[in-house]
């Protein structure tokens, strides 16, 4: 075939994935060759002409040999790319989706119903790999919040606190605290310091079924986490918890932003009146399906819906 440059790599690449029916056939071509020779993706396409060392060609080659295992380009680079920031990623924790990045989009407006002056205080449940604590605080422009980031998985939980420390400056990776739980910490000094204190909760919750696993594509059901993904029989068991667990933790005036799936979402509404007597508005994802719930709490008063 004569000398590999980087146009005869990918192309080569490309080809050579669609015939085994990888995924994503060119971007896994293009990410792979990118990080072993530490070009953007725009810079591959700007050196066509660019010949590899035999070093970097053998480190393709290894790459390229680990992606017809169908393991996740995020999970052999150790990286995915969430809103604006790069995270570290292992099979530990759920490769962070864009259609995530809409909960952080719904935390960051209702902080701008809350008092200029007021502390906010937010809990993620089910932190993983931190990606939505995170950015909330690299994107919030307020200087008083506190972020309380829980997960069940000790090694999800490192990794969250890892990433906070490369990512964040230290003032604002200071504001989150990583708390090992399954949902609320169970430490009575953890209750009473948060009792009727936080003002906006976010959860990226599992919410497949049993069954509903065992048709997801190979590369997730072989290498992701499956306790981040399954929920149980119906996939929708976490919500009910969370909804019932975290009702006395809430402030008098809260705000509530789930990620929800169009199979469960009839369901979760309805887990949702049960607990909070109030109807909440489920918001569509970049394809249309149901993907965010979303309310505001008001104690004490008429509850009202969460709109835009």
């Amino acid at each position: 075939m004569g000398t590999w440059n980087v146009k005869k790599l990918l192309d080569w690449g490309i080809d050579y994935f669609k015939k085994k029916d990888i995924p994503e056939s060119r971007l896994s071509a293009e990410l792979l060759l990118s990080s072993v020779l530490g070009f953007s993706r725009v810079k591959l396409y700007l050196n066509y002409n660019y010949e590899p060392t035999r070093a970097e060609l053998e480190k393709f080659k290894m790459l390229i040999q680990k992606r017809l295992e169908h393991i996740p380009i995020q999970y052999i680079l150790k990286e995915a790319f969430f809103r604006r920031i790069k995270l570290h990623v292992t099979q530990d924790v759920l490769i962070p989706r864009p259609e995530t990045e809409l909960l952080v989009e719904e935390a960051l407006s209702a902080v701008r119903s809350f008092a200029s002056d007021k502390m906010i205080n937010i809990m993620e449940i089910g932190t993983g790999s931190g990606a939505i604590a995170i950015s909330l605080a690299d994107e919030l422009e307020i200087e008083d919040f506190h972020i309380i980031a829980t997960d069940d998985s000790k090694k999800a939980l490192e990794i969250a606190k890892k990433n906070a420390q490369e990512i964040l400056e230290k003032d604002k990776s200071d504001r989150i605290d990583f708390l090992c739980a399954d949902i609320i910490p169970k430490d009575i000094e953890f209750r009473e310091k948060y009792g009727s204190m936080i003002d906006i909760l976010v959860s990226n919750p599992p919410y497949i079924s049993n069954k509903g696993f065992d048709c997801l594509p190979r590369q997730v059901r072989e290498y992701e986490p499956k306790r981040a993904l399954v929920a149980g029989k119906t996939g929708s068991e976490t919500y009910s918890r969370i909804f019932e667990q975290v009702k006395p933790f809430l402030s008098q005036s809260s705000f509530i932003a789930v990620e929800i799936d169009d199979l469960v979402s009839g369901t979760v509404l309805e887990q949702f009146r049960e607990v909070y007597g109030s109807q909440p508005i489920i918001k569509k994802d970049y394809n249309s399906k149901d993907r965010i719930l979303v309310a505001w709490i008001r104690k004490d008063a008429p509850l009202r819906s969460s709109g835009k």
